[in-house]
């Protein structure tokens, strides 16, 4: 498909919004940069993650694997790649790529895999390596991370933005902007992943994740003062459906456009951004108050707020065209090996298409799921349709409804899935979801355990444990 190609750049940006973006309608200006990059790129208008939330998803990215064939850390809820499993970076070194990795989810780990066949894998949350269980500091028993969780659990109780935890909250955030945010910004990470480049051989695959959309957003990334960023992101945490943290959502997006921009322009400058592909994803969306309190990306809510993700491919001399058939994230593999023109290697997940630059029909439907300690959601849709399979038993207390235990939509007409449809007209999905569901005892664990430091990285990102 592409010859002598040197470079490939994918980069994936967390809780990344389709309907958030210009290119796909939004009516604010919010990505003017990458709008003007797909105008030139190969635009996937139905790209769908494999689960709603980082550690669903960036299996199927890396290694075309589910939550149903991936293994488990420390719990069923975190999933992890299993060794010796292919990967693209596997496939792209077998191939002649040089590889490398700058990453900064503290999900997308060495221990949990996500360094399998790269020559140089940093994740910046972890200096490269993961941190051992065993973390000096303080042996008092406090922990900041525990207290604020505590905050935010107790802010939801009230039906008003102040309450008596509103201004600890605050003060805790602002602190942080003076010390460690809970995320690396663009700016670091691609400064840091623009220096390992340029010590790279060519060809090269590199992979950078961005964390700026992803909650917490850090106050300073656009005019509005910092204090009143602050009140935006506590309507968030305490469930109020205000414009405010949608208005921040779109600051965060415009900043990692301008991040995004000045990356590329390094790559002129360097004179390799004639012979590179750039590939730009989410993991998954983010929900922005869609639905009755909720916002984030809940494990087992999978309406397309969390699974509709933007995606586009810029290959120079390639002409810009907009994919209209289902494409899940599983099939990256597949799509990377047809533009080096190549065949594709032993992935788990495979679309049965050998042509995923045009609006040939695909063969395999995509699939979505959810393993966690309380069950399994499977998501099956067709080019039409989507069937929604909630195997799952929470816990009373759980914080968001699952909805009913299954779900149909004709997603093309109904795209905010406001209109349930009768299950019997997606039966041949139904009987696709019933082969896939799995019970969590069924998960393979990957031996490991999260150090106090890491857990705490993770609790302030929402991730309680």
């Amino acid at each position: 498909m592409v010859e002598d190609m040197t470079n490939i750049i994918l980069l994936t940006i967390d809780c990344f919004r389709y309907d958030r973006c210009g290119f796909n309608g939004h009516h604010e200006n919010t990505t003017p940069f990458i709008d003007k990059l797909a105008g030139e790129s190969i635009i996937f208008d139905n790209a769908f993650a494999t689960g709603p939330y980082t550690t669903e998803s960036a299996p199927g990215i890396f290694a075309g694997r589910h939550s149903f064939n991936s293994h488990y850390f420390n719990s069923h809820a975190w999933k992890a790649i299993p060794e010796n499993s292919d990967t693209i970076a596997s496939y792209l070194s077998e191939h002649g790529f040089e590889t490398l990795a700058v990453l900064s989810n503290p999900h997308m780990t060495e221990n949990r895999n996500f360094n399998l066949g790269f020559d140089l894998f940093r994740n910046l949350q972890t200096d490269g390596s993961d941190p051992k269980a065993e973390t000096g500091g303080d042996d008092s028993g406090f922990s900041v991370a525990d207290y604020a969780h505590d905050i935010k659990t107790r802010m939801r109780k009230y039906d008003s933005l102040w309450t008596p935890y509103t201004v600890p909250y605050i003060a805790h955030r602002l602190l942080q902007t003076r010390g460690e945010w809970p995320t690396h910004r663009a700016e670091y990470v691609l400064q840091e992943f623009i220096g390992e480049l340029n010590d790279t051989a060519k060809p090269m695959f590199g992979w950078t994740h961005l964390m700026d959309l992803h909650a917490p957003i850090h106050p300073g990334v656009g005019d509005t003062p910092v204090h009143k960023n602050l009140l935006r992101d506590a309507d968030r945490v305490a469930g109020i459906d205000s414009d405010g943290y949608r208005r921040l959502y779109d600051d965060g997006l415009r900043y990692v456009d301008r991040q995004v921009r000045e990356f590329v322009d390094h790559l002129k400058s360097a004179g390799i951004w004639d012979e590179t592909i750039l590939l730009i994803t989410a993991d998954h969306g983010e929900v922005l108050f869609d639905r009755k309190e909720m916002y984030g990306h809940p494990r087992h809510h999978h309406y397309d707020e969390l699974l509709h993700i933007p995606m586009l491919v810029r290959v120079p001399d390639m002409s810009s065209r907009r994919i209209q058939t289902p494409f899940s994230l599983a099939w990256i593999h597949e799509l990377l090996a047809e533009l080096i023109s190549e065949r594709p290697g032993d992935f788990p997940s495979e679309s049965g298409s050998g042509d995923l630059l045009s609006n040939t029909p695909i063969k395999e439907p995509v699939i979505s799921d959810t393993v966690d300690e309380n069950g399994h959601t499977v998501t099956v849709r067709d080019k039409s349709w989507k069937y929604i399979r909630h195997n799952v038993s929470p816990p009373q207390d759980f914080w968001y409804p699952f909805g009913d235990d299954e779900q149909a939509y004709h997603y093309i007409t109904d795209q905010g899935e406001r209109n349930p449809e009768n299950v019997r007209n997606v039966s041949g999905l139904v009987s696709v979801a019933e082969d896939y569901i799995t019970s969590p005892e069924n998960l393979s664990k990957l031996e490991g355990e999260f150090s106090q430091d890491m857990e705490e990285r993770l609790e302030d990102l929402g991730y309680k444990m």
